[in-house]
């Protein structure tokens, strides 16, 4: 008993029949007053001893047993009882229960109202938060009646508060006339007029509290965090949600106790915790630390509960379309579809680096199957946005999720590039400056998998290059749908409003196999997403694509240069006007030309360091490309060999010596000609046929 008893309450009961303390503590001898408290278990853990001094004045002692002898109390009871709690279990739930402030007052109440079970807590107003209250927990008929001063209002109100919202006790509390004294409580004389039984009877339950009528105890719970980078913004534990500095000053106006600075500055010199920046990132961790930086995280996980044996025909209607809609019925864009949903359910701490989008005319179901994984990811991990939020400036809503919706995604038009930039920032990277108008930048810890939609053919010009999107384009139609079945939407939406579907399509990828093929950096490349590319491409790289396949004048050879290259355009619109044709490459430069040698993968050749190839060596230098067998140019160090390359003496696969070749083209090398000499040969004129 004793051993249970220190557990609960942090001291030993006293010795049955041990009376020993009478004597300790002199209370026989000056005929002290004293109350023992019980707990509902029936140990007595506490004895207060009131104490009247010559001059009028009291002291309150604590005594207690600490397993051999009675000592003064020095540390507060763990979960100490109301005053005689033992008796509550005897008592019916609409008993009638009153609390004063002091154990003399809850004498005095008792001979007020011997029908009431008359109690107190231990240790004034300001320790009320020291006490069980959960004994209390389905008693109907609670009232507290307060010290006539602010502190016994407020301690009454706090514990009302209190027992309402952590046990669902409709305390009452007494509203005291403002005539009496201050001070004053019922073991004091009743002044004429006050009639304590109506007093009783009018007692009224405490409006709600607003929540910020207490500093001391927010900064006690760790209630705020404050944002550094942010300078004026907390973190409302109690609110979840994102709090400014003015606004904190203001609600707590209605603190209890007036302060001496600002709520604001009050805060940080009582030591509130602080953090660098913020996160939403999947993982039970509250405080995040990345090096020597911290982020507050504020995700919360979805639950759903586990199914031991998926039923594949409760989801049979989804995933059907999933692969014969959003997939174009491709077998292998619905198993990669089918392996992303696996990999975010499985794995939401890791990052998916690309994006689902899905284009196709209106009402083939591209939303409702959105609004399906929103069930399964959680709606309060998700944020459905518009383009224009996507790649704003200012993107708050990117602090409180971790899955994006777009529909009617549109990243083409002017400024398309810098809007495609931002997008691919906040698909691939974990780690965002985060915008706020009046607010600091952030720094904000977290990945995003973004699934979008749109009507258009070209929602979004990707590079051929992009590793970012899976593109869909949908070719099927609202009316062929419903032809086949034309309750097939209806359908489809009972699976978005069905808890039993959601959870077993979600438990059915959260236990799937995920392809060893699969890569979460990799989006797969289907058909529609090599037509957006080719689609997308601009029209001067079609123009030069053209050229390499016809194989026109510098293209015929697998070296070039961009000046060269700008000089066959001018020779070609210089051919269409002796022929009275409008110019066609009047438009081009060779920082167009530049960017579609990169766009088809040309790789610089000799280090990408000047080289004279072609006329003159010390004045025709060139930083020359490949365009045709990379590989072997790339590599190259003869310099011999492109040299007769571009005098058609050579072509890749020659197994002509680079001697024979200098003489053939009566080439004269100073040196070996290899790229660690960087040597040249002597210059050889043009032949007038040569249009570059």
């Amino acid at each position: 008993m004793s051993a249970e008893c220190l557990k609960k309450y942090n001291t030993h009961p006293f010795p049955d029949d041990d009376t020993s303390y009478l004597k300790l503590f002199d209370i026989d001898r000056y005929n002290k007053k004293y109350w023992l408290y019980k707990t509902i278990e029936g140990w007595t853990i506490k004895g207060v001893i009131r104490h009247i001094n010559k001059d009028g004045s009291k002291r309150i002692f604590q005594f207690s047993y600490d397993g051999n002898k009675f000592v003064n109390v020095t540390k507060h009871i763990k979960n100490c009882p109301p005053l005689h709690a033992d008796k509550l279990q005897k008592l019916d739930q609409d008993h009638q229960i009153r609390f004063g402030e002091g154990e003399k007052v809850a004498d005095a109440m008792q001979a007020y109202f011997p029908d009431a079970f008359c109690t107190t807590w231990s240790g004034g107003c300001k320790n009320w938060r020291k006490t069980d209250w959960s004994v209390l927990r389905g008693f109907t008929d609670v009232v507290i009646a307060p010290d006539a001063d602010k502190g016994g209002v407020d301690a009454a109100e706090e514990i009302a508060w209190h027992l309402d919202e952590e046990y669902g006790v409709k305390a009452r509390v007494i509203d005291l006339p403002n005539t009496l004294p201050i001070g004053w409580d019922f073991a004091d004389e009743i002044p004429d007029g006050i009639n304590i039984s109506k007093l009783i009877e009018n007692a009224k339950a405490p409006d709600k509290r607003s929540g910020w009528e207490n500093i001391d105890d927010d900064i006690a719970r760790k209630r705020l965090v404050y944002i550094i980078d942010s300078l004026k913004l907390y973190w409302d534990r109690d609110n979840r949600k994102m709090m400014k500095e003015q606004n904190i000053n203001l609600l707590y106006k209605r603190n209890r106790t007036r302060l001496r600075v600002t709520p604001v500055a009050y805060l940080h010199e009582q030591g509130i915790e602080c953090v660098d920046g913020t996160a939403y990132w999947p993982s039970d961790d509250e405080i995040i630390r990345d090096g020597s930086l911290t982020f507050l995280n504020t995700f919360r996980p979805n639950y759903i509960a586990p199914v031991v044996n998926v039923d594949m025909n409760l989801i049979a209607n989804i995933r059907n379309h999933m692969k014969h809609v959003l997939c174009a019925g491709d077998e292998a864009t619905f198993a990669y579809l089918e392996d992303t949903l696996s990999f975010d359910f499985q794995y939401p701490e890791r990052n998916r680096t690309f994006a689902w989008i899905f284009s196709s005319a209106q009402g083939v179901g591209k939303t409702l199957m959105f609004h399906f994984l929103n069930k399964c990811y959680g709606k309060h991990n998700c944020a459905w946005v518009h383009t224009d939020n996507l790649v704003d400036k200012y993107r708050s809503f990117m602090k409180s999720c971790y899955v994006i919706f777009c529909n009617e995604i549109d990243i083409s038009g002017a400024g398309n590039g810098q809007k495609l930039d931002k997008l691919k920032e906040l698909i691939t990277e974990d780690m965002h400056p985060i915008e706020q108008k009046y607010v600091d930048t952030i720094n904000h810890k977290g990945h995003f998998r973004l699934w979008a939609s749109s009507n258009k053919h070209i929602p979004i010009k990707p590079e051929s290059s992009d590793r970012r999107i899976a593109f869909v384009i949908i070719r099927i139609t609202r009316e062929q749908l419903l032809k086949d079945d034309p309750d097939y939407f209806n359908k489809l939406w009972a699976d978005v409003e069905n808890d039993e579907v959601i959870k077993h399509f979600y438990n059915y990828y959260k236990n799937r196999e995920i392809s060893p093929s699969f890569n979460p950096n990799e989006p797969i490349n289907t058909t529609s997403r090599e037509e957006l590319i080719q689609i997308a491409r601009p029209q001067a790289f079609k123009e030069l694509d053209d050229l390499l396949k016809q194989r026109s004048g510098v293209f015929d050879r697998d070296i070039v240069n961009t000046r060269d290259i700008l000089n066959h355009l001018r020779y070609l619109d210089d051919q269409r006007a002796d022929n009275k044709q409008r110019p066609r490459y009047d438009r081009f430069d060779e920082m167009t030309i530049h960017r579609w040698l990169e766009n088809i993968g040309a790789k610089p050749i000799w280090n990408n360091q000047p080289v004279s190839i072609i006329g003159n060596k010390k004045t025709n230098r060139k930083r020359y490309k490949a365009i045709r067998n990379i590989d072997y140019w790339v590599t190259c160090s003869e310099i011999t060999y492109m040299r007769a390359h571009m005098r058609y003496k050579f072509e890749v696969g020659d197994a002509t010596s680079a001697t024979d070749l200098a003489a053939d083209v009566e080439l004269h090398t100073e040196g070996n000609g290899t790229l660690a000499s960087k040597a040249h040969v002597p210059f050889v004129s043009e032949t007038p046929e040569d249009p570059y």
